[in-house]
């Protein structure tokens, strides 16, 4: 893996990080390589997802423009790798910790969650640079934001303070910087404590659902397997007895 990305997994989270501030964190094709093979190797304990930046300056400016414009990488090799993370099987956080631009705020958004610090600023600058966005990128974009937003991000390439952010559920939360970090592992250990297969059955039929492709039967064996196992009756018996729950995924 190359010294711009990091990886670990460690006690159910797993944390991605982009490691080349002097380069706006760019993703060139090293960086989505070692990003994919990073996701391939989650393993059965992980339940969660972070993906940040080690610099609180820049998130991520999306894919290396060096690289789009020699030819090098396309739009079609950075989209595969936002549509790896919006498949994953366990929930995942972006925790913004700079400025979000290009296709770092796709990225961002192909997560289920983002945890953003005070004062940075969104933006998707295709249209100031005569490129246009990837088709399947618009479309997850214009479906997870709706018509009007996706016009003002992609179409007016507008850029989004934390205040417009927020208001506009760009982000869930806005955290002053000294907290992020601590306020997102809060968040994924929350999640981590929930019942894995009930996140994971929901999770599944949210993804249908918003692509438009919802199997009722796989929903239902879903949602009849979670009412079928040892985690419900032990969620049950914990809020009874006022205690945590100990769920075993089955």
């Amino acid at each position: 893996m190359p010294n711009t990305i990091s990886f670990r997994q460690q006690e159910g989270i797993a944390t991605l990080s982009f490691d080349n501030p002097a380069r706006r964190n760019a993703l060139g094709g090293e960086e989505l390589d070692a990003i994919e093979g990073a996701l391939e190797t989650l393993d059965a304990t992980t339940r969660v997802l972070l993906i940040t930046s080690s610099d609180d300056r820049i998130f991520c400016a999306g894919a290396d423009l060096t690289q789009i414009l020699d030819g090098s990488l396309n739009g079609d090799r950075f989209q595969s790798v936002t549509n790896q993370i919006a498949e994953l099987s366990v929930p995942t956080i972006a925790v913004l910790t700079g400025n979000v631009f290009g296709g770092g705020a796709e990225l961002a958004l192909s997560c289920d969650f983002r945890l953003g610090r005070e004062g940075i600023a969104m933006r998707i600058p295709a249209a100031a640079i005569g490129l246009c966005y990837p088709v399947q990128g618009i479309e997850r974009l214009t479906k997870r934001l709706g018509v009007p937003l996706a016009k003002r991000l992609l179409v007016a390439a507008e850029t989004f303070s934390t205040d417009d952010m927020l208001a506009l559920r760009l982000v869930d939360r806005i955290v002053p910087a000294a907290q992020l970090r601590e306020e997102a592992e809060a968040y994924a250990r929350a999640l981590l404590s929930l019942a894995p297969m009930a996140v994971t059955s929901m999770l599944t039929i949210i993804r249908q659902l918003e692509v438009g492709e919802l199997d009722q039967k796989t929903a239902a064996d879903l949602a009849s397997a979670c009412a079928a196992s040892e985690d419900v009756q032990e969620g049950i018996l914990a809020q009874r007895e006022k205690r945590s729950p100990n769920f075993k995924n089955r």
